[in-house]
Order: structure tokens, then C-alpha cells, then sequence
């Protein structure tokens, strides 16, 4: 499936970088895989405490409806991940992952930015178009995070991962329970 990571240097301190990340209502304001966010269900009092356990509705460039994005994983100070809901289209299903780990360099940090995206029926024909588009995308992506989050327009140190893509397996399909015929009553 498709899976594109890139990474960006930026000149602040891990745990700003990494609280900006870990809020998932960020994500509109620099991430092209969401157009807008909203809390699914009551905010909750500590906000920090309970990251990892946080859901979102969140609306994919071009869908009028929206998804529920979860928080997946969560490692404080290292690594964020979301799991948005399977998108049903003609051809087939997309359910996108976004994964984020910051590790330190230099006085600042570094933030790897990971896509990656489960196909089903006809979409796994255009994986290659799926992946060509987040290459395309993702670049401009941690360009616009590194520009937020440091308030200038200078261009960041972004480059691609070459080494090994980390993800876990593919999400299971929940269990979907088979239609009984109703009891006649005779």
C-alpha cells in the first residue's frame, strides 16, 4: 500500500514541537490530508493527559462528509499517530494513517512525517497515482508545519526517508454481524 515519510528540522524544543503535533486540531493548518477538524465528542478538562485518547471528525480534501480520525498511538515526546476511517468510493475503500515521531538534533529537533494508506477493491489499481500524489504533497506539508511553527517563510531542511518504513499491519475490518430472517409467529 501507498507509504510515503519525509522529514523536516525545526529549530525548537521537542516537547513544543511534539504538544503542537499531539493535538489533532492542528492538523488543518498545515496538513493537506485535512481540511477541517472538530473534537468527536465533549472536550476533555486536561487536554495533555488525554491526548492519546482523543477522536476527531475530520473532513479529506474533496469528501463532503466527514470521518472519524482517531488518535492510535501515542508515545509522549516521541511519536503521534492517526487513524482515520475507511472513505468509500466507487472504485473501492482509502483508510489513511498519519504518523509522527521527533527525535532531537542540535538544539532544535527533527520530525518525521509518515502517510500511509490501506486500498481496497479497485482503488489498490491506483496505488501508484495514491503514492505519486502524498510524494507530491507531503514536501509541501512539513514545509507549511515548519513555517507555523516557527512564524517565518524561509525555506526548511526537508528530505525523504530512505531507510526502513515502520507502520503496523493493516487495521482488522471490524466484525459485522449477519441479518437474521425475523421469527415467524404462526
Amino acid at each position: 500500500m501507498p507509504q510515503v515519510q519525509v522529514h523536516v528540522s525545526i529549530p525548537l524544543p521537542i516537547d513544543e514541537v511534539f504538544y503542537f503535533l499531539a493535538d489533532g486540531r492542528n492538523l488543518p493548518r498545515w496538513h493537506s490530508g485535512v481540511t477541517e477538524i472538530s473534537p468527536d465528542g465533549p472536550e476533555e478538562p486536561d487536554e495533555s493527559a488525554l491526548a492519546e485518547r482523543r477522536a476527531y471528525k475530520y473532513r479529506f480534501p474533496g469528501r463532503h462528509r466527514s470521518f472519524r480520525l482517531e488518535c492510535c498511538a501515542y508515545e509522549h515526546n516521541v511519536s503521534v499517530g492517526y487513524l482515520g476511517q475507511r472513505m468509500w468510493t466507487p472504485l473501492g475503500s482509502q483508510m489513511p494513517r498519519f504518523d509522527f515521531r521527533v527525535w532531537p538534533q542540535g538544539s532544535g529537533c527533527r520530525v518525521g512525517v509518515q502517510v500511509t494508506s490501506w486500498l481496497a477493491g479497485g482503488m489498490v489499481m491506483l496505488w501508484p497515482v495514491v503514492s505519486l500524489g502524498w510524494r507530491r504533497d507531503l514536501p509541501e506539508d512539513v514545509q507549511r508545519l515548519y513555517q507555523v511553527l516557527t512564524g517565518t517563510e524561509e525555506g526548511a531542511d526537508i528530505g525523504f526517508e530512505t531507510g526502513p518504513v515502520a507502520v503496523a499491519a493493516r487495521p482488522r475490518r471490524r466484525a459485522v454481524r449477519s441479518l437474521r430472517a425475523p421469527a415467524m409467529h404462526g
